[in-house]
């Protein structure tokens, strides 16, 4: 009998959860954090810009400043992907959006329910009330139940505080996979491909510029996959791959590329999952699949090279390791 049959046969399995209870929440604050320092602005084409975030963690000295805001102008006015994790952050933002354009931001769309990628929200809708704030219905669902609090501590906490006077801002109009929202003369096209780092990823395409801004499902990054899914992101980067009209590839953590980048990340979740699947009837742990993974070439040549290898590598297999027991069943 194969070791994953002899496993379906066991007596079962018992699944928990735990809440993560933050030291800090938004209405809590005695003081406000320090202004962000300008972060420069980086051209990807005419009217397409991000903010690269240099960082792969957020720390005191970066103000929790790590993932990467970008924005395309239009006819209409602004349209801003991910607001950072702070309102700070937010600010920062809109005073270099500001000379770019004298256009006002118009709509915001946050790719996903990881705080660092729309905590920022709180200053845009002060600057900008009329603003539309997009992103796929699991994100609000997941800030009803308790995820704006747990982030705003997560910012705290890796910040000592920087983040003080940030108010849980969702966002407020949903889209899903298909959808596109015309802002002036830019399409804006919603994708959303199920769970691949979260349940809630949206990846925007900017349509007549030929940019793709893809949240964290894809990057030169080794960070986070606990909420994610390592057979469905092998899908996702095959689906991103087959865009040849696609000319950028944005992610949320480090520089754009193009297509190059997506087939990277296609190869490191193939190597980590594939082999698990070869190795698990053969009654290896996660701990001895770890130094076969780790030793492959493309392991050791390319993503070794990666913020996080060293020190996530490691979780990495776990979860996936996890991930395909559970299959099993």
């Amino acid at each position: 009998m194969k070791r994953r049959d002899l496993f379906k046969t066991a007596i079962g399995l018992t699944a928990g959860f735990s809440v993560l209870r933050p030291l800090y929440a938004a209405d809590d604050w005695e003081f406000r954090g320090p202004d962000v320092p300008n972060v420069p602005i980086t051209k990807i084409s005419d009217r397409t810009f991000y903010f690269l975030a240099t960082d792969p963690e957020p720390s005191p000295s970066n103000f929790g400043f790590f993932s990467n805001p970008a924005f395309v102008v239009t006819s209409e006015g602004v349209v801003v992907i991910d607001t950072g994790g702070s309102v700070q952050i937010g600010e920062m933002l809109i005073r270099q959006i500001k000379t770019v354009t004298d256009k006002p931001v118009v709509a915001v769309f946050n790719t996903h329910i990881h705080g660092d990628h729309w905590l920022g929200n709180h200053a845009f809708v002060e600057a900008y009330p009329d603003v539309k704030l997009y992103a796929h219905p699991k994100v609000m669902e997941d800030v009803r139940n308790g995820a704006g609090v747990v982030w705003t501590g997560f910012m705290s906490r890796n910040t000592n505080n920087a983040s003080a006077g940030t108010v849980i801002t969702p966002p407020t109009l949903e889209v899903n996979e298909g959808d596109v929202i015309k802002v002036g003369d830019v399409q804006f096209k919603v994708h959303h491909m199920g769970k691949v780092h979260s349940d809630s990823d949206i990846a925007i395409e900017a349509v007549e510029e030929k940019v793709i801004f893809l949240g964290d499902m894809a990057m030169r990054r080794v960070a986070n996959m606990a909420d994610g899914n390592f057979k469905n992101s092998i899908v996702a980067m095959e689906n991103f791959e087959a865009m040849s009209h696609i000319k950028y590839f944005v992610p949320g953590h480090g520089e754009f590329d193009d297509v190059s980048m997506i087939r990277d990340q296609k190869q490191f979740f193939e190597i980590i999952y594939n082999t698990i699947e070869e190795q698990y009837d053969n009654g290896l742990s996660d701990f001895e699949i770890r130094p076969m993974i780790v030793e492959t070439e493309f392991m050791q040549t390319v993503a070794k090279e990666w913020p996080g290898f060293d020190s996530t590598i490691g979780r990495f297999v776990s979860e996936a390791y996890q991930e395909f027991e559970a299959s099993l069943f």
